[in-house]
């Protein structure tokens, strides 16, 4: 069993800023040719100048070498190292060349994340983000935004919160690494919580009747058993998605806005149970938003799975 944690930690949440952020490759050898032909040029004028005074002006070659240089290293701020490809950032990750062909980083798979502000011209300026994956660095680049540029900052939390086990009962006795979770299992535990008696005694619901069918009517303190599950994590584990399952099925809409906070957690999986549970409790579709969001970050037949949960199916 996964023991209390001392102090509960509080949900992580993506900023809604981040949902669907495109980004642009940016500039490619442009600000290189751009460097190169002006020193050329500023070389071939000092030349000039030089031999037409006979030597006596020797010192203007300085001119073409220090602008060269200064072209040059505004050449590699502006066009450094990297894999140029355009971007997407979603709550669950990048997801490069997404109009191509289409690879997702979910946060986990991120090794590196870095960001600067690059001053293009006079006129433009933009934030230039590099991300890192098995080695090979990728660059593109987006309109200045301050809540963008802590990604770096906040991609630790990210990772974690997207690896964290996920429980399959509210005490934190099993549980399965978050990457590896998926809906059909946590619907089935949440299916057999409902029917049997230590599922139902847990919850603090009414005994099953004389014929031995168990209700699915919430007890006194069921709603806060739930709440209490949804807020923060408790444990090591996190029992969100469960309890987010379990209150949707019971039809507990007090409930609503805890469960809503699950739908911008950093774990696809997290995020699109939190959907559905909100949905089916009764939000407006605008708050939770689309369980297909989370394409591609979940395979498409687990998200028509937790679409049709949203509709009310217990089926799996």
């Amino acid at each position: 069993m996964s023991a209390l944690l001392a102090r509960p930690e509080a949900r992580v949440v993506v900023v809604d800023v981040l949902r669907h952020v495109d980004l642009e490759p940016g500039p490619g050898a442009g600000p290189w040719i751009r460097a190169a032909v002006g020193t050329l040029a500023l070389t071939g004028a000092s030349t000039a100048l030089v031999l037409g005074t006979q030597g006596a002006l020797w010192y203007l070659f300085g001119a073409p070498i220090l602008a060269g240089l200064r072209g040059f290293l505004r050449a590699r701020q502006q066009s450094p190292l990297g894999h140029r490809v355009a971007m997407r950032i979603e709550p669950w990750g990048f997801v490069l060349d997404p109009e191509g062909t289409e690879e997702v980083l979910p946060w986990p798979r991120i090794s590196s994340l870095r960001h600067n502000t690059v001053i293009l011209s006079e006129q433009s300026t933009v934030d230039m983000f590099f991300v890192e994956v098995d080695g090979e660095a990728h660059r593109a680049v987006c309109p200045v935004s301050a809540p963008l540029a802590v990604l770096p900052v906040v991609l630790p939390g990210y990772v974690a919160a997207a690896k964290r086990p996920v429980a399959l009962d509210l005490d934190g006795a099993m549980s399965i690494e978050g990457t590896q979770a998926t809906f059909a299992e946590l619907l089935g535990r949440a299916r057999r919580m409902l029917e049997s008696p230590d599922g139902t005694t847990q919850l603090g619901m009414p005994a099953a009747g004389y014929r031995g069918v168990a209700s699915r009517t919430p007890g006194h303190e069921t709603a806060s058993i739930l709440r209490g599950a949804l807020v923060g994590h408790r444990r090591a584990v996190d029992e969100g998605p469960l309890a987010a399952m379990l209150a949707a099925m019971l039809g507990t809409r007090e409930l609503l806005r805890e469960v809503l906070t699950l739908c911008m957690s950093p774990s696809p999986l997290v995020a699109a149970v939190g959907k559905a549970a909100a949905l089916r409790l009764g939000a407006a579709p605008m708050q939770p938003g689309a369980v297909d969001e989370v394409l591609p970050f979940l395979p498409e037949d687990e998200v028509r799975a937790i679409e049709r949960f949203a509709q009310g199916e217990d089926g799996g």
